[in-house]
């Protein structure tokens, strides 16, 4: 088994465990309850923690390189030329639809 993936937000680590298990990547949850040990023992070692067996480590790895890619990415409107997020569907500043957006 490895650690594949750790984060203070446990809703944040059960959402990889879930776009994970989408592409058929199965991923041990750990260290939910180790919360009550803060103080005791480094912060980060009682975050929540993904765990995966040895033979999907690459498979796992891939697709948080691609998760990762487009959280980071962005789109430019063109109707004002601001940069939005890839999570807008519409620009903030002027409401827009993104170019993804197919409008019948």
């Amino acid at each position: 088994m490895k650690k594949i993936f750790t984060d203070q937000n446990l809703m944040m680590v059960v959402h990889v465990q879930n776009l994970l298990a989408t592409a058929g990547v199965s991923a041990e949850l750990r260290n939910v309850y180790a919360g009550g040990a803060s103080g005791s023992l480094a912060f980060t070692d009682v975050w929540p923690d993904l765990w995966i067996d040895a033979q999907s480590v690459a498979r796992a790895e891939a697709l948080l390189i691609q998760m990762r890619s487009q959280s980071e990415s962005v789109w430019t409107c063109s109707a004002c030329d601001e940069e939005n997020a890839s999570s807008f569907d519409y620009c903030w500043q002027c409401g827009e639809a993104s170019p993804e957006i197919v409008i019948d």
